[in-house]
């Protein structure tokens, strides 16, 4: 009906039967197959092309295979034709378009309640655009044109070019065609900057705090989305505008004067020039800037589809720099700016699109892409990996999946210990993986790849850190668990929206996990275990018989894994050597780190180690191997007279430093069957370690023979021993924790007070001196250890990034 809409608008009279000349149409559908783009059969040239934006590869070869087919005569074997037969209502002078003689295209709009389309004509007059209203509400926005047009024409502007504009009694709005000869543009360049000058400085003014419009109406659209029931809004995206606007109140903004849909479809570049069209949603409440913003941000979800993460490198980039000097002389940042307009445009959109009932694809990346903007503008230092977690659940909300022992809490709340364990198909992991990458807060992307599943590691700006286990097959070695298609066909949301794996089959995958792991089942998951699911089988009858009896099944668990089909023939050679192949590449898929420990006695060095142990066992989920002093290779030297145990017992047991050796040649002896044991043991914890993924820590390293040689009874030459570090392999991180003499004494009273404070300053001037080059200035850090939290955050912040 949208052309007998447009025809009956323009004082034609329609209908299919026959009465009437006969008027020919092309017409050229959306996806959908609903109407975008009609034009008379005979038409000469591809005026539809007036509303198509140019711009890019793509759209250059469609615009240019349209002119083609026009040249060539052969719109008829391209383009749908529909016949209407027509009567004018009025005299011929008193239409505005001659349909039957005038060239001209029409376009349909977007659906929704501001529905309106556009006709565009060219006739001995000129060209000429008609806007046509097809419901109550595009009415009133086509009256607000025409208001919008008067307010701008009003100060007479100079940079830039608004229409000529003719209101008509049935609606329709006149709009003078601006744009002959100009050009589209896609960046924000000096004619915009100057137009928006223009207009700020004739229209700008100051709102107090709590008084600006703009505020206001946000809040009230966001209270309706947040009251309103529906589910198509993420709350997330709800509660980051509510946080948002606790951060906005109370400031004083900048308003003025604003197109409102400042895009490079609604203008053409002409010369130093701009001609800009739709003002409809002109307003003088605008934030300062967001026009600006605005050219960027739709520009960049609309016509390119770029990340957030992209677009904000764009605004960085064109929009910052002529902010910073418009606000200068004033305190304030250029993003507070950015935090409202972002603010004003989504809370007035949700309201719009809540009262749609079909959404077009454009408002699924428009959210998509506002919610990563508003991840990025509300994470702090605290908050970032809630955030994440959050946008993880939102970049699934469309998929099929399932969270395996998920806890029923806030997803943010979840322990900065856990990580997330998700059952989906294999295409969706490559999407999830992909938005990941391209997330604001998300520094790096580490992957883990196997045959059934990836393990994903998120590094975030902060160096916190989120795992992922993405997962589309369940399987124990080479056996196939569980089918997850049968999972995701039957999953069970929890209080918060999260769709967890349901009761059924979590009591299976409980009993396969931990029964062919040989291991009980932690005493957390006993109500699962015990839960009647109102179904039954094989497999959970075992289940429930181990754990009444206390032992674990594994023979019988896996006999009943061998059963399926997925585990018999070929599907079993398949998973054979998959896992062969999956165990041949964890082993060595990345390589692991070196980092040393120093500290004279009582600095905290133990304590310290066994944190950052913990850390990264559970955070990275590496494997943590600490050694004392040296690779050990070769026991210590009193073992070959001892015993190894009995000589270890009594090195334990006594002081440092209580040594009685004199000699040269006895140093030299000892010091040298220390040194061997370094020069060969770095080759071997290299490949036993470092190869395989492992993260070496050493409580002690070689910089204790330098500074401390009389700890191991050694008495030679500081630069002779120091000449031997430089044939040994350099650990990736060196730290030296060190402490005032009165803070060490009360913890440790091994060394006076003279003691600890040459061998703090010797070793300060070591690492000092050992990282003097750029090269090697961040493989030794001086840490004073003061506060145990906060030397743990420094370290981890320091090797996050290459432990991870």
């Amino acid at each position: 009906m949208t052309m007998e809409n447009a025809l009956n608008k323009l004082n034609y009279a329609v209908n299919r039967q026959g009465n009437g000349t006969s008027l020919d149409v092309f017409v050229i559908d959306n996806p959908d197959g609903s109407p975008r783009w009609i034009f008379p059969a005979n038409a000469k040239k591809p005026l539809f092309l007036k509303f198509y934006h140019i711009e890019g590869t793509r759209s250059r070869i469609f615009a240019l295979l349209s002119r083609f087919l026009f040249i060539l005569g052969l719109q008829s074997f391209m383009y749908r034709k529909e016949t209407f037969y027509i009567t004018p209502k009025v005299p011929a002078n008193e239409l505005l378009i001659d349909v039957m003689n005038d060239a001209w295209a029409l376009f349909t709009g977007t659906k929704g309640p501001n529905n309106k389309m556009v006709l565009y004509s060219e006739c001995k007059s000129g060209s000429r655009f008609l806007k046509i209203p097809s419901t109550d509400q595009a009415s009133r926005i086509v009256e607000q044109e025409n208001i919008g047009c008067q307010k701008v024409t009003a100060i007479s502007p100079e940079s830039f070019r608004v229409p000529n504009i003719n209101a008509h009694d049935n609606g329709i709005l006149e709009i003078e065609d601006i744009g002959i000869h100009g050009k589209r543009c896609n960046t924000f360049s000096n004619p915009h900057q100057h137009a928006l000058c223009e207009l700020y400085s004739k229209t700008a003014y100051m709102e107090a705090p709590g008084n600006a419009t703009c505020l206001t109406e946000g809040r009230k659209h966001l209270s309706n989305a947040s009251l309103g029931s529906d589910s198509r809004i993420p709350k997330n995206l709800i509660a980051k505008l509510n946080d948002l606007d606790k951060e906005l109140n109370g400031i004083s903004i900048m308003c003025a004067l604003g197109h409102g849909d400042f895009t490079p479809w609604n203008m053409f570049l002409k010369k130093d020039n701009i001609a800009i069209y739709d003002w409809e949603l002109a307003d003088d409440t605008y934030p300062l800037a967001f026009d600006a913003f605005h050219f960027v941000i739709q520009k960049g979800i609309m016509l390119e589809q770029k990340s957030w993460r992209d677009i904000r490198k764009e605004l960085n980039a064109d929009v910052a720099p002529w902010l910073r000097a418009l606000l200068s002389g004033t305190e304030t940042e250029w993003e507070q700016y950015l935090k409202l307009y972002l603010f004003v445009n989504i809370t007035k959109h949700l309201d719009i699109y809540m009262k749609q009932e079909n959404w077009h694809d454009q408002v699924h990346w428009l959210m998509a892409t506002w919610n990563e903007a508003l991840s990025d503008i509300t994470a702090k230092p605290t908050n970032g990996r809630a955030i994440l977690i959050d946008d993880v659940f939102f970049m699934l909300r469309d998929k099929d999946y399932a969270t395996i022992k998920f806890p029923d809490i806030q997803p943010r709340t979840l322990s900065a210990y856990s990580d997330i364990d998700i059952c989906l198909q294999k295409k969706d992991s490559k999407k999830l993986v992909n938005q990941l990458k391209n997330h604001p807060l998300v520094e790096k992307v580490i992957l883990n790849k196997r045959s059934f599943m990836w393990q994903v590691q998120l590094i975030l700006g902060n160096n916190e850190i989120l795992n992922l286990d993405l997962i589309w097959q369940l399987k124990w070695k080479n056996l196939e668990m569980m089918d997850v298609k049968t999972v995701l066909e039957r999953t069970q949301p929890n209080a918060y929206g999260i769709k967890a794996m349901h009761p059924f089959y979590l009591k299976m995958y409980l009993g396969f996990f931990y029964g062919l792991n040989n291991a009980r089942t932690p005493a957390k998951y006993d109500s699962f275990i015990r839960r009647d699911t109102g179904r039954h089988n094989v497999t959970n009858t075992l289940i429930e018989t181990a754990h009444k009896e206390g032992r674990i099944p594994k023979k019988e668990l896996i006999m009943a894994v061998k059963k399926q089909t997925t585990n018999k023939g070929l599907y079993a050679l398949k998973n054979k050597l998959a896992y062969v192949f999956d165990t041949v590449y964890s082993m060595f898929n990345r390589k692991g780190i070196i980092i040393t420990f120093s500290g004279v006695d009582g600095a905290g060095k133990s304590t310290i180690i066994e944190q950052i142990r913990y850390e990264y066992e559970k955070k990275l989920r590496r494997k943590v191997v600490v050694l004392r002093h040296r690779p050990s290779i070769l026991p210590i030297l009193s073992a070959w007279t001892k015993g190894k145990a009995k000589a270890e017992q009594d090195s334990a047991e006594t002081l440092p430093r209580q040594g009685t050796n004199k000699s040269v040649l006895s140093s030299l002896i000892r010091f040298s069957y220390y040194y061997t044991d370094y020069l060969l043991g770095q080759f071997i914890i290299y490949v036993r370690y470092v190869l395989r993924g492992d993260i070496v820590l050493y409580d002690r390293y070689y910089f204790d023979f330098i500074n401390d040689s009389v700890r191991s009874n050694i008495r030679l030459p500081e630069s002779f021993l120091r000449a031997g570090y430089v044939f040994l392999k350099k650990p990736d991180f060196n730290f030296f924790l060190y402490a005032d003499a009165d803070t060490i004494l009360a913890r440790k009273q091994e060394l006076d007070r003279d003691t600890i404070k040459n061998l703090t300053r010797k070793y300060l001037d070591l690492f000092q001196s050992l990282g003097r080059s750029k090269k090697s200035s961040h493989r030794y850090i001086a840490i004073e250890n003061k506060d145990l939290k906060d030397t743990i955050n420094q370290i981890v912040r320091t090797t996050t990034g290459k432990a991870a």
